[in-house]
């Protein structure tokens, strides 16, 4: 009976070490391979006069929050003219563009700060009108008086790639100057859907309103180089697996030691009562 009770103090001790878990030391985290000098978000939108550019520090370790950066010079010249942006909050950056759109053309930023010059090139595509092409937004019939969506984050196999925002009872509108909406862009593809390697997660968003309730619909144009550029980046992000290859930094149009994408896009703009659609 002893050595019985020996043995199983014994394994459980045993199993207590197993389970035992050493403290992290403080600089477990790597240091990042590539340290990044600033990020640029945002560009130029034909749905508004007033534009939107945020230049930030990227953060270096979790936990951690970019840091806006302040006094740079920011230009975006539309093949015409030149646009001159003003600082009005930290780090973001605010033009007035009365120019009609230029399609077709090359829009250049030009971003100069702490003695360095950064520079993107991105094309300004007409957008194809909401009713000319296929909403991705699937509405059912609950009861009488109300109906559920759903609205998939990523649809593939469109004719022409596109961004897109949806918004209704609960969703603020799209706002140039907002850049903490992108958990509500949804994206149609040119290219098809990721192969075994990157299993999709089905993301979507579902929601329920009332049928008289207005859904505000904004489709966003995208270029054929910015198109690409988000389909890289879901790869290492949404659509990453067990069997993905190990990520790397996707690259953008800023060119030096800068992260992120300067681009400019064509909105088409619609207001549709909820059982409409």
């Amino acid at each position: 009976m002893k050595r019985v009770i020996f043995h199983t103090f014994l394994m459980l001790l045993l199993v207590g070490w197993g389970c035992k878990k050493d403290k992290l030391p403080k600089d477990a985290f790597q240091k990042p391979s590539k340290v990044y000098d600033i990020s640029v978000d945002g560009g130029i939108n034909t749905f508004s006069t007033q534009q939107f550019i945020r230049l930030t520090k990227p953060a270096l370790y979790p936990g951690t929050q970019p840091l806006p950066i302040t006094g740079a010079q920011v230009v975006v010249n539309d093949s015409r003219s030149d646009i001159i942006f003003h600082e009005v909050t930290s780090g973001v950056y605010r033009a007035d563009n009365h120019n009609a759109p230029n399609y077709n053309r090359a829009y250049r930023l030009t971003v100069k700060y702490d003695g360095k010059t950064y520079t993107a090139i991105d094309t300004l595509r007409q957008v194809v009108n909401i009713v000319d092409d296929f909403i991705p937004l699937s509405i059912s019939s609950v009861t009488d008086s109300m109906v559920r969506g759903t609205i998939p984050k990523h649809t593939f196999g469109y004719l022409n790639p596109g961004k897109w925002y949806i918004a209704y009872r609960g969703i603020n509108r799209w706002d140039p100057s907002a850049f903490n909406q992108n958990n509500y862009y949804s994206y149609t593809h040119r290219l098809g859907s990721p192969n075994s390697l990157y299993p999709l997660n089905n993301l979507k968003r579902n929601f329920s309103i009332r049928k008289d309730d207005l859904v505000f619909i904004y489709k966003m144009s995208v270029s054929e180089r910015y198109a690409n550029y988000l389909y890289s980046v879901f790869m290492e992000t949404d659509w990453s697996g067990l069997l993905s290859g190990v990520p790397v930094n996707v690259e953008g149009n800023i060119s030096g030691n800068a992260q992120g994408y300067f681009s400019v896009t064509d909105i088409d703009f619609r207001v549709y009562p909820a059982r409409e659609l």
